[in-house]
């Protein structure tokens, strides 16, 4: 059985947990659609998809954090900064929601919940684990920022670059908040059911429908949001660790 381990140098260590889950998928997209015909690309993405699952679970393994991930069903707590997050995708629901045949639902579903699950528990679980010993801004930033830069993955498979690295941007803000909410919660649970449905209300939106800067005012009133409750996380994390001082 595997015990936690110490990490004497935890920002390099998260950078290269995040760099090779980037080279990993890139690689399986790559060759398999080099490799497979057409009419196979799917399941590639399928193989990609599950990629994001297992390469975490064998990072906790090698390193030891089961314990450390917070997957516990007892910290399910719906605390304040966790029910305030849940207004970002409140932000996309006012335009209306696309209708969808029950099975297509059910697959969105169960796709942004493997999807939500996988990117967490690597971000927000095994770097999270890493980056606890530094303060709590620069684990917030830092692990915004790694979660971010994987979203380049779509410049290397034909996306504009330009537009990759805007959603890079997006992402990372968004990766931020999601960060705060591990930190202020402890539980990775809440953070791939916000991750979920912040996904599931940004497709099912109409918004996309409405004009340029009405779409624009929805995903920058989002960011707004995002980085007012990082700042609240941070600010209420650096009046804890004062308050010993000051006693």
């Amino acid at each position: 059985m595997h015990t936690s381990r110490n990490i004497d140098s935890p920002i390099p260590f998260a950078i290269a947990c995040a760099v090779g889950q980037f080279l990993l998928t890139i690689a399986i997209l790559k060759f398999g659609f080099s490799l497979a015909a057409p009419e196979a690309h799917g399941k590639v993405k399928l193989i990609a998809f599950a990629s994001t699952i297992i390469y975490p679970l064998v990072l906790a393994q090698a390193f030891g954090m089961w314990q450390r991930l917070a997957l516990g069903l007892n910290r399910i707590r719906l605390e304040p900064v966790f029910l305030a997050s849940l207004s970002t995708a409140a932000l996309f629901l006012p335009w209306g929601l696309r209708s969808a045949d029950n099975g297509k639902l059910l697959s969105d579903f169960t796709i942004q919940l493997f999807n939500a699950f996988g990117e967490e528990l690597l971000f927000r679980g095994v770097i999270f684990a890493l980056l606890l010993s530094l303060p709590v801004w620069r684990g917030i930033v830092l692990n915004g920022l790694l979660f971010g830069a994987m979203h380049l993955i779509h410049g290397f498979m034909g996306t504009d670059w330009k537009t990759a690295c805007g959603q890079m941007l997006v992402t990372s803000v968004c990766g931020m908040m999601f960060t705060a909410v591990r930190y202020r919660t402890g539980s990775l649970w809440l953070c791939v059911i916000l991750h979920m449905v912040l996904n599931l209300c940004m497709m099912y939106s109409k918004v996309q429908g409405a004009a340029g800067s009405t779409v624009l005012l929805v995903e920058r009133g989002a960011n707004v949001i995002e980085l007012a409750l990082v700042a609240w996380v941070i600010l209420a994390a650096r009046r804890t660790a004062a308050a010993p001082a000051a006693a």
